[in-house]
């Protein structure tokens, strides 16, 4: 019965301690380097999102998307936007989201640790209203998943 006991008490140590090693490890991913993060953005974002993140990048006066792309700037909305689902979306691309498919998947481009980077950046471009823990209404021209 001791055995047992020793045993379980093993196993749960050694779980607690697994849970403190991914909880700092995605803590720390999470946190992410905002100047890392400018120089990505700087390089891969703003022909579409523009060099101040307001959504007027040289690719998207060309192309005129529709809809544009992202203003990243917009506090409003960027605020109310978890870290997951944007993280998500850049990883993943718009599509994944619901967003505009011209919004490409950067998983091949960068790793998680550099979107973590960017999506830091992004976070320090949104202009106040500060998040409120009150969720935007659904959007109406949001396609629903199929």
């Amino acid at each position: 019965m001791k055995k047992k006991q020793s045993i379980l008490k093993i196993i749960v140590q050694v779980a607690m301690i697994f849970g403190l090693i991914v909880s700092f490890t995605a803590t720390t991913m999470a946190a992410g380097n905002v100047k890392r993060g400018k120089r990505k953005y700087n390089e891969y974002c703003t022909p579409c999102h523009g060099k101040n993140g307001e959504g007027d990048g040289t690719r998207m006066m060309v192309e005129k998307f529709d809809p544009p792309p992202r203003n990243h700037t917009d506090g409003n909305y960027m605020n109310r936007r978890t870290d997951v689902l944007l993280f998500k979306t850049i990883k993943e691309g718009g599509k994944s989201q619901n967003f505009s498919h011209i919004m490409p998947q950067w998983k091949h481009i960068l790793n998680d640790k550099q979107i973590w980077d960017v999506l830091a950046y992004v976070r320090s471009l949104a202009k106040n209203p500060e998040w409120t823990g009150t969720p935007l209404p659904p959007d109406p021209k949001a396609k629903p998943k199929q």
